[in-house]
């Protein structure tokens, strides 16, 4: 009685990581005891919100969403870190004139504007210095720059906030992504590609030596993926999700001759559908590929890892792995921990990846 009392009263400091989705909220909340990280509790809560809905009424529903998974679980947190991508964000890897941190702080506006496509005004503006470099022999930074859109980073705050929790941080998809990698292999030299596909958009990241070096948010998603199988079987969306669900990608000849001896028509559509948007994604995730090795690195890509809800289509690493020439993984984001949860489905496990990078920001950034 007394330990509950003292709970509701001193909440921990813990923070959840609350991925707010198209379709789902994804949540994923840690505790440190002993020294040793262990995962509290998660969530996975499918949405059903009508595409007419009102924005504010569309915000109430998922705050109501949050707040009661948490009274369901008995989960005592006061603290929620979530996270914008898409057309609401913008990264920018750039060099700017060396100054001061206190220089830079009071000019970051001016010396960021050419950079950002959107009015100054109507974004909150961050940025974070790289290294130091020099320029036809003059001082520069290269310094990453993030603007995100007031409105947007203001929409995560009213869900938060509407939960009953603090947002501690508003982050970005792909940073969050960044702070899980350093945890599943830290001290990682080379240079990894991670691309979490969700529903709408696809946050692609090449981080090198545990630092993100190209940010980019391509609009081939789930939502293409479902267009694509809905016009090849002439159903609606709802159908082609599910048969997305449940059939394959036909990589192998082997594959291929199953499908026709099993008379699989809605099979081999299917895998035609998803095998044209595989294509345009590989197109558009390797121009950014092509952008990173233009910049001299000293590392090509070694591998890429995927995440997201489109992770779980069937042979998506093993397409993916034999368009790219190099290997493909589907990434596990809680592999890291000393005890590995044994409740989680593993076709949950991939789209947990965001929200498992912003739960872990507590641990690097609570003193800061």
């Amino acid at each position: 009685m007394l330990s509950n009392l003292a709970k509701m009263m001193f909440p921990p400091k813990e923070v959840l990581g609350i991925d707010i989705g198209n379709c789902a909220v994804k949540i994923v909340f840690f505790a440190e005891e002993k020294k040793v990280l262990r995962l509290k509790d998660w969530g996975y809560i499918p949405l059903a919100i009508k595409a007419d809905t009102p924005p504010e009424e569309k915000k109430a529903i998922i705050s109501q969403e949050i707040k009661s998974y948490l009274r369901k679980k008995g989960i005592q947190a006061r603290y929620a870190a979530a996270s914008i991508s898409g057309n609401a964000v913008i990264v920018r890897y750039v060099k700017l004139p060396k100054l001061s941190k206190k220089e830079l702080a009071l000019t970051i506006n001016v010396e960021a504007e050419p950079f950002i496509p959107f009015d100054i005004k109507d974004v909150n503006l961050t940025y974070y210095i790289l290294n130091e470099t020099s320029d036809s022999g003059e001082p520069k930074m290269d310094t990453v720059l993030v603007a995100a859109k007031r409105e947007a980073v203001q929409d995560k705050i009213d869900i938060i906030s509407g939960a009953g929790l603090d947002p501690l941080i508003i982050d970005v998809d792909s940073f969050a992504l960044e702070t899980l990698y350093g945890a599943l292999a830290p001290g990682e030299a080379s240079s990894v590609l991670l691309l979490n596909i969700g529903q709408k958009v696809t946050n692609l990241s090449i981080v090198s030596q545990g630092v993100t070096r190209v940010v980019r948010d391509i609009f081939i998603a789930g939502a293409t993926f479902d267009k694509a199988i809905s016009k090849i079987l002439k159903t609606d969306a709802a159908a082609a999700e599910a048969a997305k669900r449940v059939k394959s990608v036909i990589v192998s000849d082997e594959d291929k001759a199953a499908a026709i001896e099993a008379f699989d028509r809605d099979g081999i559509a299917v895998s035609k559908a998803a095998a044209g948007v595989l294509r345009d994604l590989y197109t558009e995730v390797s121009r950014s590929i092509d952008f990173y090795l233009s910049q001299g690195v000293d590392h090509s890509i070694s591998k890429i890892i995927l995440s997201g809800g489109m992770a779980n289509l069937g042979n998506i690493s093993k397409f993916l792995a034999a368009e790219f020439k190099v290997p493909v993984e589907i990434m596990n984001p809680l592999a890291f921990l000393t005890e590995t949860p044994k409740n989680i489905p593993a076709d949950v496990l991939p789209s947990l990846a965001v929200a498992s990078g912003l739960a872990l920001r507590k641990l690097k950034d609570w003193e800061e």
